[in-house]
């Protein structure tokens, strides 16, 4: 499961390289964000510091999170 807390962090101080894009899966804007990460990385970073961790977990940790409900209510 991805951590909030690692993405802010990978998106504020290394998200000039797209680092943070690479930890959650997406190369294609990962790659962006090498010539565009000087101006919107930081956003993404301050955006994640200031959300929830719900809104994160509903846009990156979705489908984990319906498997590990499928497998709670296969062993009841």
């Amino acid at each position: 499961m991805k951590n909030k807390n690692t993405f802010t962090l990978l998106a504020i101080f290394g998200g000039v390289l797209g680092l943070h894009r690479f930890y959650v899966g997406q190369v294609f804007k990962g790659l962006l964000c090498i010539p565009l990460g000087l101006v919107f990385a930081p956003f993404t970073g301050v955006y994640w510091l200031l959300s929830s961790t719900e809104a994160f977990d509903n846009r990156y940790n979705k489908q984990r999170m319906q498997r590990e409900i499928l497998e709670t209510l296969k062993n009841k």
